[in-house]
């Protein structure tokens, strides 16, 4: 018997649902979605019944499960501070109105990671040549609005289990005299004493780099735009994006892969498919050959965290 299951992911940005029909032994499929401005509403259910009045289906009354993906830690299964989003989420009033439906709130890149195991991931650009382990740790790094992570490996029933992470906050560590500089920068223009990656690695961090670089004041979208495999913007920025992903890579070792997601690389991905981001991943004193081991792809699909949310919730479903 089929089942239908409501996902969200819900971006600092953007917000975007689907509902994915199932059914045993077929993989999921799409049958209606949509995209709205997050910015545009003042509370979660708010931003649910408007999904719902762009097509009745949108609606947890039409899910066996609703799955919600949110860009910052999630509190006891039940509420989350977004990053780069006004307002809360509280799962309270939204299982009071829709009291028939299970609710799951999980981390924007938990549901990247559960994405990584579905149809998202057939359309993938290779970055990096490399071998895939098979039940190994896999991981996703992707820049957006903010910098995301999360690892996921099966567990001994063979059951996804993931690990999400902020290692976003961390201090991005920026050396020699030129990276100095932009540190210096960072520390003026964005009011931070300790720059994190992401401050550095994210759309942000694209437009402050540029500024840096050229003096220019734009939009991450302008600079996208004007930029070109061949600027120093870009050269720069690759660097500092292979430098987020080899710290994470030598943190978690994705022996089954390391995917690269997010608006940023996906609308450009000039800006890590060259060669100064594949030199950047591997510079390692002790560890190049294990980094060297390690596949890269990107992933081109940004519906991404709408298939992992629909396939975590099709998971919990069968548990």
């Amino acid at each position: 018997m089929a089942k239908h299951i409501l996902a969200a992911d819900i971006g600092g940005t953007s917000s975007r649902f689907a509902l994915f029909r199932t059914a045993a032994g077929q993989p999921a499929e799409i049958e209606t979605a949509c995209e709205l401005q997050t910015g545009a509403f003042a509370s979660l259910l708010e931003l649910l019944q408007a999904a719902r009045a762009e097509h009745h289906s949108l609606s947890p009354d039409s899910a066996a499960a609703a799955v919600l993906a949110v860009p910052g830690p999630v509190e006891g299964g039940k509420r989350a501070r977004l990053a780069n989003v006004k307002w809360p989420v509280d799962l309270g009033p939204v299982e009071r109105r829709y009291g028939g439906c299970p609710f799951f709130l999980i981390n924007d890149f938990e549901a990247q990671a559960f994405g990584c195991l579905t149809l998202a991931v057939e359309t993938v650009r290779q970055i990096k040549s490399g071998r895939r382990q098979t039940n190994g740790m896999l991981a996703v790094v992707g820049a957006g609005t903010g910098l995301g992570h999360c690892a996921l490996k099966s567990d001994n029933r063979g059951t996804p289990v993931a690990f999400p992470s902020e290692a976003a906050h961390a201090v991005f560590p920026l050396s020699g005299s030129p990276e100095s500089g932009f540190r210096r920068f960072l520390t003026a223009t964005a009011g931070t004493r300790e720059p994190t990656a992401d401050l550095v690695v994210s759309g942000r961090g694209l437009a402050l780099l540029h500024r840096y670089l050229t003096g220019e004041d734009l939009s991450p979208q302008q600079v996208a735009r004007q930029i070109s495999p061949q600027s120093e913007t870009t050269d720069w920025f690759a660097r500092f994006y292979a430098r987020a992903c080899r710290h994470y890579a030598l943190a978690v070792l994705p022996l089954a892969g390391l995917f690269v997601s997010g608006g940023v690389a996906v609308k450009n991905p000039f800006l890590v498919d060259n060669d100064t981001w594949r030199a950047e991943f591997v510079r390692s004193e002790t560890k190049q050959q294990l980094l060297e081991a390690i596949r890269v792809d990107l992933v081109t699909d940004e519906w991404i965290g709408l298939w992992g949310a629909a396939r975590y919730g099709i998971d919990r479903l069968l548990r």
